[in-house]
């Protein structure tokens, strides 16, 4: 009988024990902490560290959590205080979701702040596994924090006098691993490779760019091109610009893809077509303004106190255009547009889609129109941008099926139909175009490119979309093209013969844009370097530079690109200079 009672007993204070390690506030206190590390857990496979900066990337923001969660009894009221810290990490496990790698960078902040709410809903569309994960891990432990807030739930003394000591034995040894990591492994620093310290200091960084945007009014004041154009005031004249968005060079037909996605063009004379052309970021707001001014990767972090092309063509004599079928965002490319003489934004429709041809409708009359003899346009469209079947009319349905329910490897097919019939939607505009121009009977040109390229689940990586921190080969080959009317060969006959001499020339896009079409329209300034002009005889191969997350200019080698991508990227020579 007494065996019985002791062993009752026994049973009553285990079963308490357990009541007490099951109470919401020990498991609030215990679980968080775990679940914010499931992206440093993620990272670990994917960024390729020593195994001791690994353990560091997990130890020490452990500690941390454990640590600041025995701070206090209130662990609910701890929870909903690390609401931001959950929203961090759920953005780094959607990055992983969609490139498979790689930190929360510098430009993901500021592409969150600078998107359209209708590609912010297009995307958000096609990462409901991401979401869903992340609802999962985080939804519940929110649900139980309101619970033990409102049933006043503390933690125990006991609890976290042995939880504090616990954190702080972990705390100090992760500490001297990360310091052993910092002394010992090339290249290791806190701020690169320990999350979320590193996507701290990019967060930082993204709030001094927006400081600087706002300030780039008032720097940029008093920037000048000091441009004159060499030809006439009676000579006409008219150049066009055109921006693209995320095509991808390895899909267009003139560059060798054996789909017909160029049919127009491809049969269109004066066209010169450059199939070995890279990007210099994979970012809009880095590579347009690259594309539209004379800014390249070197001098990329000067973007503040610089202006446009735009600004260049209105010293010289020219009236300026800017038509977009983009939308305003604040950013550098909508400050440069503004400089333009006319600026027009196509405005949205009832069904929310707006076609690139419009932007060749607005141009018609403004070409044709006998008021300004030299005029300078740039059409900034919006290309082969995702949801790819939202970016053509239902006629363009060339490549069939091309309705994608949802981004993934499964519908990779039907995306590829989707983005092939968007480069023929962009054949058909830009011919269009050309057509308009040669109409004309006066030298005028057409320059076009795109701004970046894209994934879409092409190999093993699975990798989807662009802006990744570090870009992959498909997001950095794009379409380059230049048009020449007959006017204009007439003028500048060795400029046409270089300008095919050149098309087998590796070339980078933002860094030949500016520099190519300032030269065919006869401009002076002390910025024009004409032997970086597509039309140079001086033209050689470069050493490939790149815009890193941070502004840095890198070298291709720079990027740690895996092997698929270098070998993806040999044909370009850029890895023998």
């Amino acid at each position: 009988m007494a065996l019985d009672v002791v062993s009752r007993d026994s049973y009553s204070i285990s079963m308490k024990h357990f009541k007490k390690l099951l109470s919401i506030p020990v498991i609030l206190a215990v679980l968080l902490p775990f679940l914010l590390i499931a992206p440093n857990i993620g990272l670990d496979f994917t960024e390729r560290m020593p195994l001791a900066a690994n353990v560091a990337n997990i130890l020490l923001p452990l500690s941390v959590y454990a640590f600041i969660f025995s701070l206090w009894k209130r662990v609910g009221i701890m929870t909903l205080l690390m609401i931001p810290m959950m929203c961090f990490a759920g953005f780094q496990i959607v990055l992983l979701y969609l490139y498979g790698g790689s930190i929360i960078g510098v430009d993901m902040f500021l592409n969150v702040a600078t998107t359209n709410a209708t590609e912010v809903g297009e995307l958000l569309g096609n990462l409901l596994n991401a979401i869903g994960l992340i609802l999962i891990l985080y939804l519940p432990v929110l649900i139980l924090a309101v619970i033990s807030i409102c049933r006043k739930q503390y933690l125990s003394h006991e609890f976290i006098k042995k939880y504090r000591r616990v954190s702080c034995i972990a705390l100090v040894i992760s500490i001297l691993i990360t310091a052993g990591c910092c002394i010992g492994v090339k290249g290791y620093s806190i701020t690169t490779h320990l999350f979320p310290a590193n996507i701290f200091k990019n967060l930082g960084l993204a709030f001094e760019r927006v400081d600087r945007l706002e300030k780039y009014k008032e720097v940029s004041r008093d920037y000048k091109y000091n441009a004159i154009s060499q030809r006439p005031d009676s000579v006409a004249e008219v150049y066009v610009m055109v921006v693209g968005e995320t095509s991808r060079g390895d899909n267009w037909q003139l560059g060798g893809y054996d789909r017909d996605t160029n049919p127009r063009l491809s049969q269109t004379d004066g066209i010169v077509y450059f199939p070995l052309a890279l990007t210099q970021s994979n970012t809009t707001h880095k590579s347009v303004p690259m594309i539209i001014s004379d800014l390249d990767a070197t001098s990329f972090d000067d973007i503040d106190s610089h202006k446009s092309i735009i600004t260049a063509f209105k010293e010289a004599g020219y009236h300026t255009y800017f038509l977009s079928n983009q939308r305003r965002n604040r950013s550098y490319t909508e400050f440069f547009s503004n400089e333009a003489d006319s600026v027009y934004y196509l405005p949205d429709h009832e069904d929310g889609l707006t076609f690139d041809h419009e932007l060749v409708e607005i141009m018609k009359p403004i070409v044709n129109d006998t008021v300004y003899k030299k005029k300078f346009i740039i059409l900034h469209t919006y290309g082969s941008h995702f949801n790819y079947r939202d970016r053509y009319p239902d006629g363009f349905s060339h490549f069939t099926p091309d309705d994608v329910p949802d981004a993934n490897l499964a519908n990779r097919d039907k995306l590829i139909n989707a983005f092939d019939n968007s480069i023929r939607y962009i054949d058909n505009y830009l011919s269009e175009a050309i057509g308009v121009l040669d109409s004309l009977d006066c030298p005028s040109s057409l320059i076009y490119a795109a701004d970046h390229g894209e994934d879409i689940f092409d190999d093993s990586r699975h990798r989807f979309l662009h802006a990744s921190p570090i870009p992959t080969s498909y997001q950095l080959h794009v379409p380059l093209l230049v048009w020449i009317s007959g006017e204009l060969a007439d003028l500048m006959p060795d400029a046409v013969n270089s300008l095919k001499n050149n098309s087998a020339t590796t070339v980078s896009s933002t860094l030949s844009m500016f520099h190519t079409i300032s030269t065919l329209a006869g401009l002076k300034m002390p910025s024009l370097d004409e032997n970086l002009s597509l039309t140079s005889p001086h033209l050689t191969p470069y050493s490939f530079k790149y815009v890193s997350d941070r502004n840095e200019c890198l070298e291709l080698e720079d990027l740690n690109l895996p092997e698929i991508d270098k070998k993806r990227l040999s044909k370009f020579n850029f890895y023998q200079q």
